[in-house]
């Protein structure tokens, strides 16, 4: 017990302690009403996503993998649950719940590579040829975007947290979850950028900056710990601000096109997507920089 106590990291009670520090805030200001009663729920959820996080960096990549995959297929069938699809896409459902470990097994064997060079071709172009075979009806395309979006989101974007399993940044898990913390709390406190609300887009566009400046300079701090040099610890910090304020941008957009309003993304299947798909958007941003600029 003593040594697994000695294994976590000082990168590891920093995450914790960003976690505390958005709770602490979120229980300050949601007496406020409007949006911020969804902070609560929100920093509820980052206990959960941290300690995930945590597990995955501990935890043996088998198991890690593994529970990464439940995850996924979880967040696949919630998002499968909301999005209006035809029976006869079925099989395609089939095959985006058969290709997460196939998108994880590159992380068990360590190797980026081979998950560039098969994953998102393998994905991306066979998801099409699924959904146009059989007889030809209306809602190709609408089944074809909504079909692709979940499989991009929790196959493809979601397997970028298994290449980060036993990587050779220790801590770097830890380290994305401190860097999209502190992207999303400027911005949920703040508003979030929504398409035709042009009266809120200037409190939005401040969120926004402040959510980068403070992911930056995070990852400037914090970066050395996991090895990383202090500028590009700055450089990932701000490029997940970027990622975590698209995918946002997402998920409204998402979210309203599912009919599922702000007040129902407090609890329920559309609070799992509001705040999940930030957190997947940045992924494949904070491992490529790592990967290959760093």
């Amino acid at each position: 017990m003593t040594e697994w106590i000695d294994s976590i990291r000082q990168i590891d009670l920093a995450m914790a302690a960003s976690v505390i520090v958005v709770a602490a805030v979120s229980l300050l200001v949601s007496p406020r009403g409007g949006r911020y009663r969804g902070l609560l729920g929100w920093s509820g959820s980052w206990v959960l996503f941290g300690t995930i996080l945590f597990l995955l960096s501990h935890a043996w990549a088998t198991a890690s993998l593994s529970v990464l995959g439940l995850l996924m297929f979880g967040g696949l069938r919630t998002y499968f649950s909301l999005a209006p699809l035809r029976p006869r896409d079925r099989y395609a459902i089939v095959v985006a719940y058969l290709a997460i470990p196939f998108a994880l097994y590159p992380g068990l064997t360590g190797k980026p590579a081979a998950f560039l060079a098969t994953v998102p071709v393998v994905v991306f172009m066979l998801f099409p040829v699924l959904l146009s075979m059989g007889e030809s009806r209306e809602g190709l395309l609408d089944s074809m975007g909504r079909i692709l979006l979940g499989v991009l989101l929790f196959v493809f974007c979601a397997a970028h947290l298994g290449l980060l399993v036993g990587w050779r940044y220790e801590g770097c898990l830890a380290l994305f979850g401190i860097l999209v913390l502190a992207a999303e709390l400027p911005q949920r406190l703040m508003g979030r950028w929504r398409p035709g609300n042009n009266n809120g887009r200037a409190k939005a566009a401040i969120g926004v900056a402040m959510g980068a400046v403070l992911a930056a300079g995070l990852g400037f701090r914090f970066g050395p710990w996991c090895g990383i040099v202090e500028e590009d610890g700055a450089r990932a910090g701000l490029l997940v601000a970027i990622a975590v304020t698209m995918g946002a941008m997402v998920a409204e957009a998402a979210l309203r096109d599912l009919g599922v309003g702000a007040p129902a993304t407090r609890i329920g299947r559309g609070a799992l997507l509001d705040r999940a798909i930030p957190v997947l958007y940045a992924a494949p941003v904070f491992f490529h920089y790592l990967n290959y600029f760093a």
